[in-house]
């Protein structure tokens, strides 16, 4: 059975979108100016796959919607807090709409 990821998150009180691309060449990525994640359409292939490369878009996103990505100096409180915070709740919600048995 092949599961979608869904086409709308909310990471930290933003709403990113998700949009599978046919034509991607990495496996996804983050794009912040327009609040969305996009995927390569193999990363449906195997559920594994997805859930790997979604998490990471996820990460990428919740670092940036923190304020993270802009950092010039190393804060690991900072960063820690984002995760626990930011990340972590978004990645649960969507772990188990991808995985219904979990």
């Amino acid at each position: 059975m092949r599961i979608a990821p869904p086409s709308v998150i909310n990471i930290g009180g933003k709403v990113i979108t998700i949009r599978i691309d046919p034509e991607l060449e990495s496996w996804g990525e983050y794009h912040a100016d327009k609040g969305e994640i996009v995927l390569a359409s193999r990363t449906l292939e195997r559920q594994s796959t997805l859930r790997e490369t979604l998490r990471h878009e996820i990460l990428h996103a919740s670092l940036d919607i923190a304020g993270l990505s802009y950092l010039t100096v190393y804060q690991e409180e900072a960063i820690v807090r984002c995760i626990d915070n930011i990340f972590h709740p978004v990645w649960d919600r969507v772990r188990k709409q991808l995985s219904p048995s979990d």
